[in-house]
C-alpha cells in the first residue's frame, strides 16, 4: 500500500536508531549496484552497528556529520547525513529502505534538509554523486535534477580515487533562499 506523505515525519536521529539506520543502509542499494560508483559498504560506518555506535557523538552526529531520520508510523525508514559547509548544507548521504523506495520518503527527506538549510540561514544545499570510469552517471542524477539540483562541476578527489581510476564526482547545488 502506498505511503501518504502525511504519514512521513523527519527528525534528528538518536543513538537508539542505530540498528534501524544500519538496516536501511544495508538494504538501500546492493554491492553490485554501487560497484564503480561509490564507497564500498564495508568502508562506511553506517554498515555496521558497532562501528556506527563507536562513531556516534550525542545528540546525533557521526564525526562532523549530522544524522537525520524519516519515520512512518514510528518506524525509521530512511536516513540522511548532512554537514555544515559555511554558507551551505552538504547532503552527504541519503538512504531509504529498499522495501519503501519510490514512495516519497527520499523526496520528503530532501525537502526536510532544504528546510533545515533555510532555518539555519544557509544559501544552498550541495551534494555530490558520481560518474563511473566509463562516464556513466550514478542512477540518482536525474532524480536530483528533478528536485531542482543543478550540476556545478565535476572533479576527481580523494573519494573518487578510493572508488577507482577515472571516477568523477558530479557536484550539485540547489539555492534555498
Amino acid at each position: 500500500m502506498p505511503i501518504d506523505e502525511s504519514e512521513i515525519s523527519a527528525r534528528p536521529a538518536r543513538r537508539e536508531d542505530v540498528p534501524a539506520i544500519v538496516m536501511i543502509s544495508r538494504s538501500s542499494v546492493t554491492e553490485a549496484e554501487v560497484a564503480g560508483f561509490g564507497t564500498p559498504a564495508a568502508a562506511t560506518p553506517q554498515e555496521d552497528i558497532e562501528r556506527l555506535l563507536s562513531s556516534w557523538v550525542e545528540p546525533n552526529r557521526v564525526g562532523s556529520e549530522e544524522m537525520l531520520v524519516a519515520e512512518v508510523e514510528g518506524r525509521v525508514v530512511g536516513c540522511v547525513k548532512i554537514e555544515d559547509r559555511g554558507d551551505s548544507l552538504e547532503l552527504v548521504d541519503i538512504d531509504v529502505s529498499r522495501e519503501v523506495q519510490g514512495q516519497g520518503i527520499g523526496k520528503y527527506l530532501v525537502r526536510f534538509v532544504e528546510q533545515q538549510a533555510r532555518e539555519r540561514g544557509k544559501r544552498a544545499v550541495t551534494l555530490g554523486t558520481s560518474r563511473n570510469e566509463a562516464g556513466v552517471p550514478w542512477k540518482s542524477l536525474p532524480w536530483w535534477q528533478a528536485r531542482g539540483y543543478r550540476i556545478t562541476h565535476e572533479e576527481e578527489n580523494a573519494w573518487t580515487r578510493s572508488i577507482g581510476p577515472g571516477v568523477r564526482e558530479i557536484r550539485m547545488r540547489k539555492d534555498v533562499r
